[in-house]
């Protein structure tokens, strides 16, 4: 496995200790590897940070989502990696790419960054859990996955579209998938907006993503036809995409349960609807990378908001863990 292209372009995420008073009890933070102690296992599953939120700025959000990878990976490690009597398997190893370094940079030359990591980490075969950082984090993201899939399809949790036009100063975190639609080298056969909020989606956008041939499931449609039909329908429309992303941005959740967010919304999904889309699209094979956007720490109320995500990154790595068929 490859990884100067990881050691060249990020830095080691804070040591993470984990208090305990049994040997057994082992914590997530066990199976974090970082890439200079990797040695000869192999890992299945890369955890990789991107501290920034110029695109949250660019596009006139609440700036304060550049310290969400570390607060989620310290909320994170601590979690227990058992669900009941089940354990994650003994062999998964996790790789901490740490954080893409962003110091001094432009967006752009960020996401260049961003882009080559997660290309090198595609081809030694790991699938990619990415903690943002503004929703802009999804336009590289999609073109590293577009690049190595003939079609492309993408998932967005959220409670907008983030199809708008790049603003004078470039991509922003509200136009990923705008850009990677447009983009000749993604091929995306499919976007699925799923969860977008009366309210929160421009007719003029919702059009732009329905001329495409893409799909836009608002709260309300999802909650009259159920979650569990939507979603069958959402699997049904991806089963002719070689590489799935999927991109939970945090506001797609009622602020009660989210409120440290770059965008806070009052109504949207519970934690525990939001757990079933992840167990649901995750476990696709096919999906080979997810990231976590928009969670602010500067926001946030007891760490409440980056201890959901911190669960929602737990459910990720227990779901690829224990992938088996497409279900």
């Amino acid at each position: 496995m490859n990884l100067n292209l990881v050691r060249q372009f990020c830095r080691e995420s804070e040591p993470l200790a984990v208090r305990r008073t049994e040997t057994a009890d082992r914590r997530i933070a066990d199976y974090l590897v970082p890439v200079n102690a990797v040695g000869d296992r192999h890992p299945t599953i890369a955890l990789l940070g991107v501290p920034q939120d110029e695109g949250v700025r660019r596009n006139g959000g609440r700036v304060g989502a550049a310290a969400a990878p570390a607060a989620i990976r310290r909320a994170l490690a601590k979690l227990t990696a058992s669900i009941g009597t089940a354990m994650l398997p003994e062999n998964t190893t996790i790789l901490d790419c740490g954080d893409v370094r962003t110091e001094g940079l432009s967006l752009e030359e960020i996401h260049r960054r961003q882009q080559e990591v997660v290309g090198a980490l595609l081809d030694a075969g790991l699938v990619v859990i990415v903690l943002g950082g503004g929703h802009d984090v999804a336009l590289p993201n999609g073109r590293a996955l577009g690049a190595r899939s003939q079609r492309l399809g993408i998932v967005n949790v959220d409670a907008h579209l983030d199809v708008r036009p790049p603003t004078l100063e470039g991509t922003h975190s509200g136009s990923p998938f705008r850009e990677l639609i447009e983009d000749a080298t993604c091929r995306v056969e499919q976007l699925v907006e799923f969860g977008i909020h009366a309210f929160s989606a421009s007719a003029h956008h919702v059009r732009y993503v329905l001329e495409r041939g893409y799909v836009v499931w608002t709260l309300e449609q999802i909650r009259r036809q159920t979650l569990a039909s939507s979603l069958e329908q959402v699997v049904g429309s991806l089963v002719e995409c070689g590489g799935i992303h999927f991109s939970l941005d945090m506001d797609a959740l009622a602020s009660a349960y989210a409120p440290g967010v770059s965008a806070p919304a009052s109504d949207g999904f519970r934690p525990d609807e939001v757990a079933t889309i992840i167990e649901r699209i995750v476990a696709l094979p096919a999906c080979r990378i997810v990231d976590i956007v928009e969670v602010n720490p500067r926001t946030d109320t007891d760490e409440r908001t980056a201890r959901l995500a911190a669960y929602f990154a737990a459910l990720m790595i227990w779901t690829i863990a224990h992938r088996t068929v497409c279900r």
